[in-house]
């Protein structure tokens, strides 16, 4: 891993922790270079706005959800795509928790724009569900697994940890279930 690769991973792991730890209000480019030991000048030599940083920092997400969901198509043997994206969502937020998606509300604080990657990730998963037998009820399983997790993202879900995780449970179970419907 290049010397830029390795301070531009410290950089987005610092504004990230700011951005859960702090809010968003803190998440400023000063801030962030004070966490990781740089001057301003040397953050703005990787990331030359706020803007820059946070479209980043989305798109770091992205790519670890995706990665996430490709090691999990390589350990099941999934027939829809539902059943891939719900295990996927559970795992990440085993994993990581609800953290890093912070950065989405940070974002969309910011600049909505920003979100436009994020956006064209969940056009493409529905497109991908809606191309498939029992689209119906895969869109209402991800439209389930996507409240759950935006309850718990802005910290109102009423559901205690272990509660989440056997609905997470449960909705892959139920994904499950339509691939064995295809069967019949």
């Amino acid at each position: 891993m290049s010397k830029a690769t390795t301070s531009k991973a410290r950089i987005l792991a610092a504004a990230t922790a700011i951005a859960v730890e702090h809010g968003p209000k803190q998440l400023t480019l000063d801030n962030v270079a004070k966490k990781c030991g740089l001057s301003k000048g040397g953050l703005m030599h990787h990331f030359s706005s706020k803007e820059a940083l946070l479209k980043s920092m989305t798109e770091n997400m992205l790519h670890k959800l995706e990665e996430h969901g490709e090691l999990l198509k390589t350990r099941h043997s999934d027939a829809l795509t539902i059943t891939n994206v719900i295990r996927t969502k559970k795992f990440i937020n085993e994993i990581i928790g609800m953290n890093e998606a912070k950065i989405l509300l940070v974002a969309a604080i910011e600049n909505r724009e920003l979100l436009s990657s994020v956006k064209a990730a969940m056009l493409e998963q529905k497109e991908a569900i809606m191309s498939e037998p029992k689209s119906e009820m895969a869109t209402l399983l991800m439209l389930a697994a996507d409240g759950l997790a935006f309850q718990e993202l802005l910290g109102i879900s009423p559901f205690d940890e272990n509660e989440r995780n056997q609905i997470g449970d449960k909705l892959i179970d139920m994904a499950i279930a339509l691939e064995g419907d295809l069967h019949e």
